[in-house]
């Protein structure tokens, strides 16, 4: 393929001769805690001192506490016990929402108040961290869980053009992690090259979220030439014949090991989606799993709790995973930072964790991130198909309003999915009815707020 450019004007070269640049070296990824992780991050405090100097430059970046400014973020980093730092080829990564360290990215999401966390939902925190673009149908997998079972299709609905068009204003309202999903994306590997090319990388990371069916080293490398910064990769289990039946199809594990290497060789930061099955974690098989990942350079390792949509629409949430599960979990994720065993072992995210209702609350809807499904319904989470507009029938700005203000601050209380699940059976029992407009349950929905 002839070399192409950058939005910022910087040439690629090709890829035969950016061979000898792939380091294969384990050193180019390194994971810090303890004094080390607190150095790094003494340093990156004080790397912000330019953001104070030039204020018209970075109007929301804010220290101020009783605002919910950075010194309230520290204060959050203590109490979500994100202790551990990863190193990949000179960048830090901080977490799976914040552009790599240092990068334009990383400045334009100080700039738009994206340091604020603790201010989420309020005008110093105009930034959105993470939005996810269903953009392909297609998937040769049967995945039990897939959040997109209902749209899976052999042909796509949405012109690439018109996903162009959604990057650039997702970039104007300010988001630091683009993240192209499916379906399975390598299916249209030639638009995801289009998407990366003509997305300006000094606006926003761009993750791509894949099951690794289909990757080879030179389609690696390329995505990365075309400004993939991170690959969060689906592996569910560490016995292959369990994943394998996960994803109804012979050889996904295979395919996704192998994709972390290719990722891993092309210089592509990794990570892995995992969602959580009650027979791995009653098994005690977590930690089997983390040690099974330590040696596959793997940067961070989500976890995600299964939900009553997409595969297991309309399943009752105690059959697939109860609190006695959530709470192994959580004390899995607490060991994985106290224990001295397991401090060079990748960092674990926990969402359920994080987002629970006596800690930051569910931050769906744009106040931390939402979702646009493959068929073009916005929603405010991909475990949560409820549309509020259509990319193909009105603007995303409109659709987007429309959503914060339904959205207007962290929810403290039961995760969305699951109290809407049961208010919205009688919506749910055409299958082909979801994802649920927005106005079919406005009435459950402001209960949900205000009640």
């Amino acid at each position: 393929m002839p070399s192409k450019n950058f939005r910022n004007g910087k040439k690629k070269t090709s890829i035969g001769s950016n061979i000898s640049e792939i380091s294969l070296s384990k050193t180019k990824l390194r994971i810090y805690s303890g004094w080390k992780a607190n150095l790094i991050r003494i340093k990156n405090r004080f790397q912000h001192i330019k953001y104070l100097l030039q204020k018209k430059k970075y109007p929301l970046f804010i220290l101020n506490r009783e605002k919910g400014g950075l010194l309230k973020t520290y204060q959050l980093q203590k109490k979500l016990k994100m202790k551990k730092l990863i190193s990949f080829n000179n960048h830090i990564y901080f977490s799976l929402t914040i552009p790599k360290f240092p990068s334009k990215a990383y400045d334009n999401m100080v700039a738009k108040g994206g340091l604020n966390i603790m201010a989420a939902g309020t005008p110093i925190k105009a930034q959105v961290d993470n939005v996810m673009l269903a953009i392909t149908q297609k998937c040769e997998y049967k995945c039990q869980h897939c959040y997109e079972a209902l749209n899976i299709s052999k042909e796509d609905t949405i012109p690439l053009h018109r996903w162009n068009e959604v990057i650039k204003e997702l970039q104007t309202i300010g988001t630091s992690i683009i993240t192209l999903t499916g379906g399975e994306p390598l299916l249209v590997y030639d638009d995801v090259l289009k998407l990366l090319d003509e997305g300006n990388k000094d606006l926003s990371d761009f993750h791509i979220h894949t099951s690794g069916c289909g990757l080879t080293l030179d389609k690696a490398k390329e995505l990365k030439q075309s400004g993939l910064t991170a690959a969060g990769i689906g592996l569910d289990d560490f016995k292959e014949e369990r994943h394998d039946r996960t994803r109804g199809y012979a050889g996904a594990f295979k395919e996704a090991v192998q994709a972390l290497r290719f990722f891993y060789e092309a210089d592509v930061f990794t990570y892995i989606n995992m969602c959580l099955s009650k027979d791995l974690v009653r098994s005690g098989g977590l930690r089997e799993f983390y040690s099974f990942l330590k040696d596959l350079n793997v940067g961070y390792v989500r976890l995600l709790e299964p939900k009553p949509w997409g595969g297991y629409f309309n399943m009752d949430i105690e059959s697939l995973f109860t609190e006695d599960d959530r709470q192994a979990v959580t004390d899995f994720f607490i060991s994985s930072i106290r224990k001295k065993e397991y401090q060079k072992y990748p960092p674990v995210s926990y969402l359920a964790y994080i987002e629970a209702p006596e800690r930051m609350g569910c931050l769906m809807g744009g106040i931390s991130h939402f979702y646009i499904d493959s068929r073009g319904n916005v929603e405010p989470c991909v475990f949560l198909p409820v549309s509020f507009g259509n990319i193909m029938e009105e603007s995303f700005p409109g659709i987007y309003e429309r959503m914060r203000e339904a959205i207007p601050h962290p929810l403290h209380k039961q995760c969305p999915s699951i109290y809407l699940s049961d208010k919205s059976t009688p919506n749910k029992v055409e299958v082909l009815d979801a994802p649920i407009p927005f106005n079919d349950i406005e009435k459950e929905w402001r209960h949900m707020f205000e009640g």
